[in-house]
C-alpha cells in the first residue's frame, strides 16, 4: 500500500525549518523575485527571508498595472534604506520553486533583485490571519501567515526613517515590539473576491520610508 519515498521522508524533517511565530527576526534574504501578476499586471517582490535555520516566504506588492504606487512601495524603500542602497534592478537569475504536479522543489530561471540578497536585514513579522482562495473564490476556509511589518538594520536596530533622520538612538523599533501581536481576521470576506495581490496593495505598507525627495540628503 506504502512504498519508501525518500524526498517524503526528508520533508518530514523539514517541519521545525519554517518560521511561524510573531516576533523580531535578523537574517538574510535568500530569494527576492520580481513578480508580475497574471491577472492585473500588479509588480511585486516575492521573498524568502532566513533566519537560524528557518525560513518564511512572503510576497510584498508594490505598483498596479499603470506605474501607480500602492502600499507595499513603501516597505520596498524601508528595505532598501536599512540596506543602504539607492536603488535595485532586476536581472537573470535562479528561484526555487514547488512544483505541483511533480511534487518537488525545482531551480528554474526567474527575474530576480540580486542586491536585496544574501545581506544582514532585520525583520519585525507578524502573525496574520487570512483567508483561503481557489480559483479566484474564497473558499470559507482561514489560515496563518507570517506577514512583514517593519524591516529594521541588523546592526543597530534602526528603522529606515530613523536612518535618513540621522538618528543616534534607536527608538521606533522598541515601541512597535511594545505593542506587537498577533492579527486575527477581522472581518470575512465580502460579495466581491479580491486578488492576494489586491489584499496585499490595500494593507498598510511598512513605516514611512522617507525616499519621496531622493537627494544628498540620503546617509549613504
Amino acid at each position: 500500500m506504502y512504498q519508501l519515498d525518500a524526498q517524503s521522508a526528508r520533508e518530514a524533517d523539514s517541519i521545525g525549518s519554517y518560521l511561524t511565530e510573531t516576533g523580531k527576526y535578523i537574517g538574510q534574504f535568500t530569494r527576492a523575485e520580481k513578480l508580475v501578476s497574471k491577472n492585473k499586471g500588479t509588480h511585486g517582490i516575492g521573498f524568502t527571508f532566513e533566519c537560524a535555520g528557518q525560513s518564511t516566504r512572503f510576497d510584498i506588492w508594490t505598483m498596479d498595472a499603470s506605474n501607480k504606487h500602492l502600499g507595499g512601495f513603501k516597505a520596498i524603500n524601508a528595505i532598501m534604506a536599512c540596506m543602504s542602497l539607492r536603488g535595485i534592478a532586476p536581472a537573470p537569475g535562479k528561484v526555487e520553486r514547488y512544483n505541483w504536479d511533480t511534487q518537488q522543489r525545482e531551480t528554474v530561471q526567474a527575474e530576480v533583485f540580486p542586491e536585496l540578497v544574501g545581506k544582514p536585514i532585520g525583520l519585525v513579522l507578524q502573525k496574520t490571519e487570512y483567508e483561503k482562495m481557489r480559483d479566484g473564490q474564497y473558499t470559507g476556509e482561514t489560515g496563518w501567515r507570517l506577514e512583514m511589518l517593519a524591516p529594521f538594520r541588523a546592526a543597530d536596530e534602526f528603522t529606515a526613517g530613523e536612518i535618513l533622520d540621522r538618528k543616534t538612538k534607536p527608538e521606533k523599533l522598541a515601541a512597535v515590539m511594545a505593542m506587537l501581536t498577533d492579527r486575527p481576521l477581522k472581518k470575512r470576506a465580502g460579495p466581491a473576491p479580491a486578488s492576494a495581490a489586491d489584499r496585499q496593495a490595500t494593507r498598510p505598507g511598512a513605516p514611512g520610508s522617507g525616499f519621496d525627495d531622493m537627494d544628498d540628503d540620503i546617509p549613504f
